[in-house]
């Protein structure tokens, strides 16, 4: 369960490996192969200025209300589409950046090539979107 996992890694927090180790610290685009490390992700919220809407795409759990709580995250800032409903992340994704309704966007992933990130990055950059990406590969 993905709020098991939020809780776990704020003990026990690690380095992440991010896709790409020339990317500027202040990039909108994390992308990180620890899949159940999300202290970067929880910082990013915490500290974030932006009081937007934040959007789990296709979780591979569901975050209890409880976990956002004890963070100090406002659980009415938390939106989430169930992965049963999404037919590819990536393609979602992309629109879900450019709609501009969200401050930050998370989704999981199989794998992300080089070229789908910056496009992915462009995206962002259109409406200055966070968007964390945790992937498999």
């Amino acid at each position: 369960m993905l709020s098991t996992l939020l809780t776990s890694t704020q003990a026990t927090p690690c380095l992440l490996r991010d896709y790409d180790d020339s990317l500027k610290p202040n990039s909108l685009v994390n992308v990180h192969y620890q899949e159940n490390n999300y202290q970067a992700l929880l910082e990013h919220i915490q500290t974030g200025k932006d009081q937007g809407w934040i959007l789990f795409l296709a979780p591979p759990g569901k975050p209890n209300t409880q976990f956002f709580q004890n963070a100090g995250i406002d659980k009415n800032r938390v939106l989430m589409i169930d992965s049963n409903k999404v037919g590819d992340n990536l393609a979602l994704l992309s629109t879900l950046l450019k709609s501009n309704n969200y401050c930050t966007v998370v989704t999981w992933v199989n794998e992300l090539s080089e070229a789908l990130r910056l496009t992915i990055e462009a995206d962002a950059q259109l409406t200055n979107t966070s968007c964390f990406i945790y992937c498999k590969h």
